[in-house]
C-alpha cells in the first residue's frame, strides 16, 4: 500500500467553504438511510459521510500498524505515508498529537492537507516546525483564502520556518492545493507569481468537482467548462509559467475523457489503486471519487 488516508474528523472544520463536499452533500437532506428518497445498496456504505463524527484513535492506530507491517519481497516497507483526513481540518482532530507520535515512532511521514488557519498551538513557529519535521509534504488549500483573512500570512510564515529548518536538516515541502473554479480562474497568474516569490515548492491545480446533488445555483457560480480548462492547460503547455521555480501538478493535467472518472483514471488503470481510505467507523474503501462517496454514485 503506497499510502493510507484516515478520515479522522470529516465533520470538524473551523471554516465553511462552499465547495467542500460535505457542504455540497448537506444541501440535500440525506441521512444515513436515503439518497434522493431511496436507500443506497449495502456496497454504498460510507458514501454519505456527513455526521459520521471523529475517528477513535484505536481505529487510527490499528489501520496505521496494519499497513505499516506490509513488506515487499525484499523486506522493504510498502507504506510510504499517512494522510490525516481529507475532509474537515485535520489539525482539529483531538488525537492529532497521538497520530503524529505514532507515525514518528514507526518512521512514517505524514502528508498533511490543511486549510491554513493553523488553529490553536499549530499557529506558532515551534509547532509549525514540528509539522515540517514530521511530514513529507504540507499542502495548504487555496479555497480557504476566500474564507480566512490570515491565510496568506500563515503560508508565508510556514515557508519561513521551512527555510530555517532546511539549513540543517531535511523537512517537508510546502505546496498549495488550488481548486480551480469560475471565480478564481483569473487569479492563476497572481497565484503562480506569489508562490514563486515566497518559495512554494509545488502547486496542485485541481479541477472543481461539483456533485450531482449540488444546487444549480452553486453549479452556475463555480463550474468550469471544458474550453476554459483547455485554455488554461494550453497556457501551461506553452511554457508561460515554466521559468518560475514551482512544480505544477494536479487533476488539471489528467487526460480528459467522458470515460474517465472524476479523479482522472479508468477503474482498470486507476492511479489510486494502491491506496486505501479508512472511514471514522473503521471500514475501508479504495476509490477517492467524491461523486461515489457524496453524490450517491450518480453520473458514473
Amino acid at each position: 500500500m503506497r499510502r493510507i488516508t484516515l478520515l479522522t474528523n470529516p465533520d470538524a472544520c473551523n471554516l465553511h467553504c462552499p465547495l467542500c463536499f460535505l457542504n455540497q452533500r448537506a444541501l440535500l437532506n440525506c441521512g444515513e438511510s436515503n439518497c434522493n428518497g431511496e436507500r443506497p445498496p449495502d456496497n454504498n456504505r460510507g458514501r454519505c459521510a456527513f455526521g459520521m463524527g471523529e475517528m477513535n484513535f484505536e481505529i487510527a492506530r490499528a489501520a496505521v500498524e496494519k499497513y505499516a507491517a506490509e513488506r515487499d519481497a525484499s523486506g522493504k516497507r510498502l507504506l510510504r505515508e499517512v494522510i490525516p483526513s481529507t475532509m474537515g481540518e485535520p489539525l482539529l482532530y483531538s488525537h492529532f498529537d497521538e497520530l503524529l507520535e505514532l507515525c514518528r515512532a514507526l518512521g512514517i511521514p505524514l502528508n498533511l492537507t490543511t486549510n491554513g488557519t493553523f488553529p490553536g498551538k499549530w499557529g506558532s513557529e515551534d509547532a509549525m516546525g514540528v509539522l515540517l519535521r514530521s511530514c513529507r509534504d504540507i499542502k495548504v488549500s487555496y479555497l480557504a483564502s476566500e474564507q480566512f483573512d490570515g491565510w496568506k500570512a500563515n503560508v508565508e510564515k510556514l515557508v519561513r520556518v521551512r527555510d530555517r529548518l532546511r539549513e540543517n536538516a531535511r523537512c517537508a515541502t510546502v505546496s498549495l492545493q488550488v481548486t480551480l473554479h469560475k471565480k478564481n480562474l483569473h487569479e492563476v497568474p497572481e497565484i503562480v507569481s506569489w508562490a514563486s516569490a515566497i518559495g512554494i515548492d509545488r502547486i496542485k491545480w485541481n479541477k472543481v468537482v461539483v456533485l450531482s446533488v449540488s444546487s444549480q445555483e452553486l453549479r452556475e457560480m463555480y463550474a468550469l467548462d471544458d474550453a476554459q480548462l483547455e485554455s488554461l492547460r494550453n497556457e501551461f503547455r506553452s511554457g508561460v509559467y515554466s521559468a518560475l521555480s514551482v512544480k505544477h501538478e494536479g487533476s488539471l493535467f489528467f487526460s480528459d475523457s467522458v470515460d474517465l472518472c472524476a479523479v482522472g483514471g479508468k477503474c482498470e488503470s486507476c492511479p489510486f489503486a494502491d491506496e486505501v481510505w479508512v472511514w471514522p467507523d473503521g471500514h475501508e474503501d479504495h476509490c477517492p471519487n467524491p461523486e461515489r462517496r457524496f453524490g450517491c454514485g450518480k453520473n458514473l
